[in-house]
């Protein structure tokens, strides 16, 4: 874990959408710099991203090799981000992490049982991590990615190429410009009910995105009685539970260290899931 921000150079920067951006940059200096002992990251785990005279932002992982190349998808919402997609090829940023737990993986795929991976907009960012790793594994997937409308759609051409022939991606636009025309959610109960006409067991549900969106998923499944892991945002000024500005009530749990990953099990016990963030003061707010 680099523990102490870091400065790292940007190698590669790709236009996935108007808005969003993936930022490439490599390790290894890091590394022998500063003497670091190395582990790969999990897929959903997130950097501190410091953008040196603005801020520090928690940032998911959307990317990572065997080259020490990790990659962090951005989507321009506020003056951090407004900084970062002002950066070039060669432009230097500061990482700390990984912090928190990634998704809980299957090692073996048990009588062929199916995985659902459902984004919202840019978080599809941490889950493009996951399916490269469920299908490394050959566990049989089923890819939702909802967004507003075709101009905002990200990963498209990757994950067509990428999922083989046993997956199936899907892409549900709000506005109906592209693919199935409504919610992810929707789309998502309609494909869990076809499955289960059809006798297929659902293993286990993964999902980030709109906190709205994944609460709705959540019931979805335990209505079906399906696991479910979200990767929940909160504000974030350490990354390593102290500020406290990620608990969540009442049972204290902290995004950026039991989390950002959380499965069914905690997500019931969650109040604040689905109604409730904290902003920078502490004080909880409506989502």
């Amino acid at each position: 874990m680099i523990k102490k921000p870091r400065m790292v150079q940007i190698s590669e920067i790709v236009q996935e959408s108007k808005d969003v951006k993936t930022f490439t940059f490599n390790i290894k200096s890091i590394l022998s710099n500063y003497s670091i002992q190395y582990q790969d990251p999990t897929p959903g785990e997130f950097l501190m991203v410091w953008v040196p005279g603005i801020d520090e932002i928690p940032m998911s992982l959307s990317g990572f090799n065997n080259n020490k190349d990790w990659s962090i998808t951005v989507k321009e919402v506020g003056e951090c981000t407004e900084m970062l997609f002002n950066l070039e090829k060669s432009d230097l940023v500061g990482i700390r992490g990984p912090f928190g737990n990634g998704f809980q993986i299957p090692e073996f795929n048990f009588n062929n049982q199916l995985n659902i991976v459902v984004g919202g907009g840019i978080g599809m960012a941490p889950l493009i991590p996951l399916i490269s790793e469920l299908i490394k594994l050959k566990i049989k997937i089923i890819v939702i990615e909802g967004v507003k409308s075709k101009e905002e759609i990200i990963f498209k051409k990757y994950l067509k190429n990428y999922l083989i022939e046993n997956e199936t991606f899907y892409i549900s636009t709000d506005d109906g410009s592209y693919g199935y025309k409504g919610f992810a959610t929707d789309l998502f109960n309609s494909i869990i009910e076809k499955e289960i006409e059809k006798g297929n067991k659902i293993n286990q549900v993964y999902s980030c995105g709109p906190e709205q969106m994944m609460y709705e998923l959540f019931h979805i499944c335990e209505k079906f009685n399906i696991s479910f892991q979200g990767s929940l945002e909160r504000m974030m000024r350490c990354g390593f539970g102290m500020c406290g500005l990620c608990v969540l009530d009442p049972s204290g749990i902290r995004v950026c260290r039991e989390g950002p990953i959380l499965d069914s099990k905690i997500l019931r016990t969650c109040t604040d899931f689905g109604k409730y963030n904290r902003d920078f003061s502490g004080k909880k707010n409506t989502i």
